[in-house]
């Protein structure tokens, strides 16, 4: 879980995830979820490009397809519905594959950014880091900048985020490690190695407690530093 003060969220515990949602934004704040060696290794469900409300919001919160449909081509930058917990994260199990593709969990992202490096960092951690440390936990979701952005939305009104965060860890024995990543919503090359941050820098940007179920000795020592040569070799 993870320790907010932001007004206007719910939060919401999915069978697979957890996330906050901003009732203002109707965007997630965040979204957090654990990732096996097992889940990252197996593949059960085929992908249905299927966005849903989430029944688990209200209802005049409640986001739905139309208010995407139609409106991220009328954009300065291409937007695409963007998953906080990717679909390849959660094929391992019928229900975690539906879930994810509730709309409490998508995001206006660039497409470019979508099917590029935020991508890109999708794979590495589930087929490298959650294979190599059996298992990881997450936590990613939007910047916002400023009060006033870009909305888009038919029935609701849903905002753009400026970019977006993504913090990692792993608690492998003798190897506990942690780090974070921000990505700027638009259509730069980002390769997420140059995205670097540590987990403490994002806490400041975004006001978020991560992992503060930690021991407060080991959160403090983890979230200080971000080596990414740690989790690469």
């Amino acid at each position: 879980m993870v320790r907010q003060r932001s007004k206007n969220s719910v939060v919401i515990d999915h069978q697979h995830y957890s996330l906050s949602f901003n009732t203002e934004r109707l965007v997630p704040n965040w979204v957090s979820w654990q990732l096996t060696q097992e889940e990252a290794s197996t593949i059960t469900v085929k992908r249905r490009n299927k966005f849903l409300p989430d029944p688990m919001i209200g209802e005049a919160y409640r986001v739905e397809d139309s208010d995407y449909s139609g409106e991220l081509k009328h954009t300065s930058i291409h937007l695409s519905r963007g998953h906080m917990a990717p679909f390849a994260d959660m094929r391992f199990d019928s229900t975690a594959a539906d879930e994810c593709f509730l709309l409490t969990n998508i995001c206006p992202q660039s497409a470019t950014l979508n099917a590029g490096d935020w991508g890109t960092l999708e794979t590495v951690c589930r087929e490298k880091w959650a294979m190599k440390d059996s298992c990881i936990y997450i936590v990613c979701g939007p910047i916002f900048r400023s009060k006033e952005g870009k909305k888009i939305g038919k029935r609701h009104k849903v905002a753009v985020p400026d970019a977006f965060f993504k913090v990692v860890l792993s608690l492998k024995k003798g190897e506990e490690k942690a780090i974070g990543f921000v990505f700027e919503n638009n259509n730069d090359k980002q390769p997420y190695d140059k995205a670097v941050h540590t987990v403490d820098e994002i806490e400041r940007i975004t006001g978020f407690d991560f992992f503060d179920w930690l021991p407060n000795r080991t959160e403090r020592a983890l979230e200080k530093r971000a080596d990414i040569s740690q989790w690469e070799r």
